[in-house]
């Protein structure tokens, strides 16, 4: 890619209040959303994570999407990271580690991987150019300043914390 730019076009139109979402987290590195169910929060975010990753000029940006659970961001946002990053050309997706690959400005693949918060340990050792952290009211407290904060230094990288109205939090 390096050398040669190309417009992609993703089968993806926000509606106004994802398009707010869009425009707040372009405008902030750390941004929350809080929104009822069905709002589409992770589809949102998932495209935020691709549109970033493609226009990274860093060296092999890597980003991030954390579910309380991997078996949740397997079955909450796998489809839509497929779905969104198909029309890429050059892709490459891992189903096993639940990765893709797409090529990125830098001239690099950049990676987006999906994480559970429930094996903080596989979050280790790594870096982030941008993080999702999706219904983080469920994660432990201490996953944000002990664990993926961390990977987020280095490269000045970004996060949004996304979730639902669930009544008062306790401590996990």
């Amino acid at each position: 890619m390096t050398g040669h730019k190309q417009i992609v076009q993703l089968d993806y139109t926000p509606r106004p209040i994802q398009q707010e979402i869009h425009n707040a987290m372009d405008a902030h590195r750390f941004s929350v959303v809080v929104a009822h169910r069905r709002l589409g929060k992770t589809c949102c975010t998932i495209n935020q994570l691709i549109k970033n990753a493609v226009h990274c000029e860093k060296e092999r940006p890597r980003y991030s999407y954390i579910a309380p659970l991997y078996s949740q961001a397997k079955s909450i946002a796998w489809d839509y990271l497929k779905h969104y990053t198909n029309p890429i050309p050059g892709v490459k997706r891992n189903e096993s580690e639940l990765w893709v690959e797409i090529p990125s400005m830098s001239g690099d693949m950049a990676r987006i991987r999906l994480f559970g918060a429930d094996n903080p340990d596989t979050l280790r050792g790594q870096y982030n150019d941008g993080v999702v952290l999706d219904e983080v009211a469920q994660m432990k407290t201490t996953i944000w300043g002990e664990v993926i904060r961390p990977t987020l230094i280095d490269r000045d990288g970004w996060a949004v914390f996304i979730g639902t109205p669930a009544g008062r939090s306790e401590e996990h």
